[in-house]
């Protein structure tokens, strides 16, 4: 989806000539257009200091406004927990979570090392806990504040600055959803022209366009899928890297791509968003697997399957509600 533009002024002479009485005004400057898409790379820095090396990375949507879309694990530390093989009791985990929601005090909180002495091997030793108070080798369980959001160019050329994240206003784990709140004025200067929400069912045999950051690659990649499955239903996540007790399901439709692209889309696509043939967001990419015959399965989660839900949610965030009460206007 390379829809939104990037005006590039080529500056020429500023200077004002006055010959024979006469001012000679300079010629226009010439304005390049350049491609720039609502697709970006999210990397996790710790504290945003260049000092250590981004620990991860996954893909978003910007929808304007300062609103970003992303994945329900990747927006928090559940990912990392889940692959370093913590068991996180549900009541541990942050599930759901809206803006101003005070009952869920986990949004604030600190995942920081616990007592466990790989010694003793003592099993009532946890090597975690969850704790509401801030620790020098503590991690946020809000992982937004860490995280940074760069929209994506055609061929990484341009310098576009990352811009960090810095509200939570939605997540939750059954539909691998976080939306989550950047300064919008950070990307005054960057117009993109976000995709619309889409409210038509795609349909078995579609087409659909997957946009991702895959491996933490820049530029984003794109690739076509077929839908091979168009019913929404919750499916168990079959990411090998997850202990099978700590896996969990979500909201899930299954595209497929060939074997030879299947390498576009894994690890750092997570978030990735999925357009139909008419550029309306239709999905969040959010797991996958490859299958015997070298394709690969995609899962995104629908749009149709959370977007009636944020509806009736009334999250108070102005620009968000902006969004939600504007989906697309045609999907003609």
């Amino acid at each position: 989806m390379k829809r939104p533009l990037l005006f590039l002024a080529i500056s020429t002479a500023s200077s004002l000539f006055v010959l024979v009485g006469q001012a000679h005004i300079p010629p226009k400057k010439f304005v390049e257009v350049v491609d720039i898409n609502a697709t970006g790379i999210l990397q996790i820095r710790p504290d945003q200091s260049a000092e250590f090396p981004p620990l991860g990375s996954g893909s978003g949507v910007y929808l304007g406004h300062g609103i970003v879309l992303t994945n329900w694990h990747i927006a928090t530390y559940a990912a990392l927990l889940l692959w370093g093989e913590f068991n996180l009791s549900p009541e541990e985990q942050l599930l759901t979570y809206e803006l101003g929601d005070v009952t869920n005090s986990l949004v604030d909180s600190w995942i920081c090392p616990g007592n466990f002495n790989l010694e003793t091997h003592n099993t009532d030793d946890q090597m975690y806990e969850v704790s509401l108070t801030k620790d020098d080798s503590c991690i946020p369980y809000d992982l937004t504040q860490w995280i940074t959001f760069k929209p994506s160019t055609p061929d990484g050329s341009l310098s576009i600055n990352s811009v960090p994240l810095e509200q939570l206003l939605f997540v939750d784990r059954d539909l691998e959803l976080a939306i989550v709140k950047l300064d919008a004025d950070e990307l005054a200067e960057t117009p993109i022209t976000p995709p619309c929400l889409s409210t038509v069912p795609v349909q078995r045999g579609e087409a659909v366009t997957i946009q991702s950051h895959v491996a933490g690659i820049y530029p984003a990649v794109t690739v076509e899928a077929i839908v091979r499955d168009a019913q929404p239903q919750l499916l168990l996540d079959p990411d090998p890297r997850i202990p099978q007790e700590n896996r969990y399901q979500a909201m899930s439709i299954i595209a497929t791509i060939p074997a030879e692209q299947a390498d576009t889309v894994g690890p750092g696509s997570s978030g990735g968003p999925v357009f139909n043939e008419q550029g309306h967001l239709v999905g969040l990419v959010w797991t996958g697997q490859e299958l015997a015959d070298g394709s690969k399965e995609v899962w995104f989660t629908p749009t149709l399957s959370w977007l009636p839900l944020l509806e009736q949610a009334k999250i108070p965030d102005d620009d968000l509600r902006k969004i939600l009460d504007t989906p697309c206007l045609s999907n003609e």
